[in-house]
């Protein structure tokens, strides 16, 4: 298939999508220079062009569901569009745990697993390890007990309580690392058996542990974390399946790459056979590092030719999201930390290298710098960029959040006045991007106040999970349409919410119900009744309850208007249904997504029947959603134009608006490793300030390594202070890199009056309003 003509690449990403045939190359990708878009364009053309074999693939291996459909989005439109392919087939696109699951269920005996094991959910999961936590307590209360703060006895007791329910969260990060550094809990307890240090809380974790690989087991069941490691394990013990795979897959494009983890980096280095792998990621927005195996280390080690050789690192340096002054400050924010941060560990914070005789510079963002630019910068004249600091102001909380949306002249109030004559179409999107979800919960509060129109990106699962679910219970009755009793359930769930509450809460009302149910023969009778005595419908005084008469004939209707639609494919017989169900838009959308998505599996599997797509639904309700490419993170979400986008800085990654506002710019959320800093992860609680998760994780490490004789205790929590910081450094640069006009910074006192830092403000904000001064001087 010849290629059409490239759609306005830039050089840099033409080198990457036309030039790449086979090999391993790194691509460094600064903010906004279209990483999503090489790799998709990558992907197609390797496919038009012949590279793979009908029977193969070209894996993506990406970090979250919302990346999967994205990508899923882009590559069908590019194939469809540019190639004239069919859209659906010779790629496939995973997340880790995705990918993991269709290695395990492909031969789940490889790994000691039933071809029926069941993957419990995240929920499942804690309530497991919860329970287990605390039957276990009691013999250890006196020995865990040496880890709370007992300076005041008239504390002990309370603080021991607070640490007790805590204590089922931390075993919960023990076991889910032991899983990622491959320990089993047997290994883990002979190790400490053998080691003489006093641990009790990696003693009592291990035994928590034994006991929850144990329940697993009798469920015949297995969690998230151990579909990677079983993965690995079946890579391991058969070669020849190995290389299937291998073949299956000759081209790994692997997005994200930063946030790579140990297990990851371990299995993309066996499918690849060190042959066709493109990694892609900026190691300058690793922000889901800290406490896990993840490390943006892995990428740097594979662009170095030292570490992997043959390799060739091909940059993605030009972005032309943001105006230049946007640019400026995202780079001077780099440059700060790395050569003016008064702590000296945090200026390992960000990666930053220029070799221009190799073509290569990484960790500076540089502009589109000409018009012919498939995306050029947002003109300097439309650039705005105010940051709300004075040395000696005291903003309470309350007090920024009242001033970003009504109290100044940069406030969104007073914004949305400055651009309500331009058509709804033509207005600027705007986000409110928050350090944590509570902080945006009070912000969608006020902004309900005010009316100011706005979406957060703050949802729960539980909507997404509703609509599927109900999409599959009534697909299950259609597949099997016989049980009257299974009729009744089908028939309570499709009803309004209103009459579902009443159905509930009113036993008189269910037994109503099931004797109507119970008076028809069968389902026929009930479906299509006729005037001969023997299936007349039963004789049931509706009583209190006026409208049921008239919700059975509509269910009556639907009923057979989707029974007839069972001779459609899948997808149509969803969307059918759906119509029916649905009012909401957002309902609406998730049944054309749950319809594209079956569409996409009866073409892969043409001999599939209804109970088929009816068990895939099941997975994606319960417990495979989160890996299928099912998130509470809209398809390819766009920022919809005055609207204002409330998320956290975490879930903006990927997205851009013209207008942001980042809040809380404290030292609380961005501390900078110096005296006067607290941490989230050190309890008031715990004595000597020690943050337990780290000090647990560390010994697990160590505990892996045999070296549990080098821990000191203490140094992990000094350690984790410097990560956590270099990583909050990170998500503020990802939180300026998604303005393209106009970014305005806060920040607040917080809850906390830290003695001998009496202003509160982050200390990068004061160094960017002091750099943001001396421009305005020079200019």
């Amino acid at each position: 298939m010849t290629a059409a003509a490239a759609p306005g690449f830039r050089p840099e990403q033409e080198k990457i999508i036309s030039g790449y045939t086979h090999g391993q190359i790194g691509v460094a990708a600064v903010p906004g220079s279209g990483k999503t878009f090489t790799l998709a364009h990558l992907a197609a053309r390797l496919i038009a062009t012949g590279r793979i074999e009908t029977d193969q693939e070209i894996l993506i291996v990406t970090f979250t569901n919302s990346a999967v459909n994205g990508f899923q989005a882009r590559i069908a439109q590019i194939l469809r569009q540019q190639y004239h392919l069919l859209p659906t087939v010779g790629y496939r696109v995973r997340t880790l745990h995705g990918l993991a699951h269709d290695i395990v269920r492909e031969r789940p005996a490889l790994v000691g697993l039933s071809d029926d094991f069941v993957i419990l959910d995240e929920r499942a999961v804690l309530e497991i390890q919860r329970d287990l936590t605390l039957q276990k307590l009691a013999p250890w209360r006196d020995a865990l007990s040496s880890y709370v703060n007992a300076e005041e006895d008239s504390k002990f007791n309370f603080a021991r309580r607070q640490f007790e329910q805590d204590l089922p969260g931390l075993v919960a990060r023990f076991i889910q690392q032991a899983k990622d550094l491959q320990l089993d809990p047997e290994r883990l307890a002979d190790t400490l058996r053998r080691a003489g240090q006093e641990v009790p809380l990696a003693r009592f974790a291990t035994e928590i542990y034994a006991d929850y690989q144990r329940s697993l087991t009798t469920r015949g069941a297995v969690d998230f974390d151990d579909l990677v490691r079983l993965a690995l394990r079946a890579l391991d013990t058969d070669g020849d399946f190995r290389r299937r795979l291998q073949d299956r897959w000759p081209y790994i494009l692997e997005d994200e790459a930063q946030d790579s983890s140990q297990l990851q980096q371990e299995m993309l280095q066996q499918l690849s056979a060190g042959k066709n792998w493109v990694r892609v990621g900026d190691p300058n927005q690793a922000i889901n590092t800290t406490f896990t195996t993840a490390s943006s280390q892995f990428l740097l080690d594979f662009l170095d030719p030292r570490q992997t050789p043959g390799v060739e690192e091909r940059p993605l340096s030009v972005s032309g999201r943001s105006a230049l002054p946007i640019i400026d400050l995202a780079n001077e924010l780099v440059r700060w930390s790395v050569e003016e941060h008064p702590s000296p560990a945090l200026r390992r914070a960000f990666s930053y290298a220029v070799d221009e005789a190799r073509g290569i510079r990484r960790g500076s963002i540089q502009p589109a710098g000409n018009s012919g630019d498939p995306q050029p910068n947002p003109p300097i004249d439309a650039c705005h960029i105010h940051i709300e600091y004075q040395p000696g102001q005291k903003i309470t909380p309350d007090k920024e959040l009242e001033m970003v949306v009504a109290g100044e002249e940069w406030s969104l109030v007073s914004w949305f006045k400055e651009i309500e004559a331009l058509p709804p179409d033509e207005r600027p999107t705007v986000a409110v991007l928050v350090p944590e979800n509570s902080r945006g919960f009070k912000l969608a509060e006020l902004l309900n106040k005010y009316q100011v129109p706005y979406k957060e990106l703050l949802r729960s699962t539980t909507d997404t999970r509703r609509a599927v679910n109900l999409l599959r219970t009534v697909l299950e009755y259609l597949a099997e349409p016989v049980d009257l009793k299974a009729l009744k359930q089908v028939f309570w769930l499709t009803l309004p919410p209103v009459y579902q509450e009443l159905v509930h809460g009113d036993i008189d009302l269910r037994q109503t119900m099931t004797k109507l149910f119970n008076g028809y023969r069968n389902i026929e009778a009930f479906l299509w009744p006729v005037n001969d005595e023997s299936d007349a419908p039963p004789a049931v005084d509706p009583g209190s309850y006026p409208w049921l008469p008239a919700e059975l004939d509509i269910f009556r209707e639907r009923m057979r208007r989707w029974l007839e639609a069972t001779t459609l494919p899948v997808d149509q017989l969803v969307l059918t249904i759906g119509q029916d169900l649905f009012e909401k838009p957002v309902d609406i959308a998730l049944t054309y997504k749950v319809a594209v998505l079956l569409k996409g599996i009866a073409h892969a599997y043409p001999d599939w029947r209804l109970p088929q797509f009816v068990d895939e639904l099941r997975a994606i309700g319960s417990n495979e959603r989160r890996f299928i490419g099912f998130d509470d993170a809209e398809e390819g979400y766009v920022p919809e134009p005055g609207v204002v986008t409330v998320a956290t800085m975490h879930a903006a990654k990927g997205l851009e608006w013209d207008r942001v506002y980042l809040m809380s710019v404290s030292n609380y959320g961005f501390p900078s490793a110096q005296p006067y800093d607290t941490y989230l992860g050190e309890r008031w609680y715990v004595r000597d300030n020690l943050n337990l998760e780290a000090e647990l994780l560390t010994q697990i490490k160590a505990l892996a390594e045999h070296e549990l004789d080098q821990y000191v205790e203490g140094q992990a929590t000094v350690q984790a202070r410097v990560d956590y910081a270099a990583e909050r450094l990170r998500l503020l640069y990802v939180g300026i890199t998604r303005a393209r006009r106009e970014l305005i910074i806060t920040w607040n006192m917080g809850r906390f009056w830290q003695k001998g830092n009496e202003n509160q403000a982050a200390l990068p904000l004061i160094a960017l309003n002091e750099y943001l001064k001396a421009v305005r001087l020079k200019d």
